[in-house]
């Protein structure tokens, strides 16, 4: 959870992501916005964003969704909505602090929950099988 949208937020993000994921990401995918990409600004499209070079630096690959197609990121938007429903809506932060520590919880409680598009399995329970936990 950050306090902004922004390129360094969206960098911060992906520098732990790349340090905390159990496997090498090798391909990211955004929507158009600055946060992420110039492209789509008159006066700076050739500019790369904080974002971009820390992609590049990675040899991490990137796509962006086409523009007014929100359903190219079907599946985002669907884990959006089902995120405003079930804690968004019913939870009072208090600060920045406090939504992060209460998103933890709801992150912690929400991997446990079983998913069809993962055949009726938990998020922890294909990580560990990717894993070889089991």
């Amino acid at each position: 959870m950050y306090d902004e949208h922004s390129t360094y937020s969206a960098t911060d993000f992906l520098i732990k992501l790349v340090k905390r994921a159990p496997f090498p990401i090798r391909a990211v995918q955004t929507d158009n916005g600055t946060g992420f990409t110039n492209a789509l600004l008159v006066t700076k499209p050739k500019h790369r964003t904080m974002f971009e070079n820390a992609l590049l630096e990675r040899g991490i690959e990137y796509h962006r969704i086409r523009i007014a197609t929100p359903r190219h990121n079907g599946k985002v938007e669907r884990q959006h909505r089902t995120d405003e429903l079930r804690f968004y809506q019913h939870t009072r932060m208090y600060s920045l602090e406090d939504g992060r520590r209460q998103l933890a919880r709801y992150q912690a409680q929400s991997n446990g929950y079983i998913m069809t598009c993962l055949g009726m399995k938990s998020p922890d329970e294909v990580l560990e099988k990717h894993l070889g936990i089991m």
